[in-house]
């Protein structure tokens, strides 16, 4: 009978020792939560408008939509003078050359200077280092369904979940862009493909026509500063 006994009083021992270790301390609920909503955050969409900020005023929107404009123009102001110099001097592939060697170094020193973060991407890439995310892939998509639409793709701006200002610009193919990026067998001549062959292996920034969708500048701004004396 006292056998039985022991063993009823350590089975109840057991299991009582069990359920405490199984209840966490509000510390220890207090890390879960934390890890949690960290988890939940990573899995997220980092572009995901979030409700907690304030929603641009017309004047916030034509501020960063003027300054990625502005931004843009220069960089490609940049790129263009020194193509166009090296096209007339009949060096097109020095031209080519010169994009691949700068293209990303002009913006990331254009980014330090403005104190931005400074993009270009497209649908079809020439340069895998400017893979879009998912969302610049779907601003793409609208701009381009614009497009099929006869519609001009204009400006996109938002917020993304970090309180970051981002605007997304349509880089449209012009008649001067299809030396390089049109139909090979019509518009580049054979001294650039055998250029683009060598510098960029697998290049798919190509058979883009004129009023096409080349790619997207997409352009971060730092958290809401100050505008004009508003808050912005």
């Amino acid at each position: 009978m006292k056998k039985a006994i022991y063993i009823l009083l350590f089975v109840l021992f057991i299991f009582t020792s069990c359920n405490q270790r199984s209840e966490k301390t509000p510390e220890e609920k207090n890390a879960l939560e934390i890890n949690k909503e960290n988890t939940d955050a990573e899995k997220g969409d980092h572009v995901t408008d979030t409700k907690m900020i304030p929603p641009f005023t017309e004047e916030e929107k034509k501020h960063y939509i003027n300054e990625a404009k502005s931004i843009a123009k220069t960089a490609f102001n940049i790129f263009s003078s020194h193509l166009k110099r090296l096209f007339e001097e009949k060096k097109p592939q020095e031209a080519l050359a010169y994009c691949k060697e700068n293209a990303l170094r002009i913006t990331d020193s254009l980014a330090q200077v403005h104190g931005v973060e400074i993009k270009r991407t497209s649908y079809r890439l020439r340069n895998d280092k400017n893979k879009p995310n998912d969302q610049e892939e779907k601003i793409m998509e609208i701009f381009k369904e614009r497009i099929h639409k006869n519609l001009k793709p204009t400006p996109y701006v938002h917020y993304d979940e970090y309180g970051n200002p981002h605007v997304y610009l349509p880089i449209i193919v012009q008649e001067k862009c299809l030396m390089c990026h049109g139909d090979p067998n019509t518009d580049i001549p054979d001294e650039i493909n055998n250029k683009l062959a060598e510098l960029y292996p697998g290049d798919k920034a190509i058979f883009f026509k004129k009023g096409d969708l080349r790619g997207i500048w997409s352009i971060k701004f730092p958290k809401k500063t100050q505008i004009a004396g508003e808050s912005k």
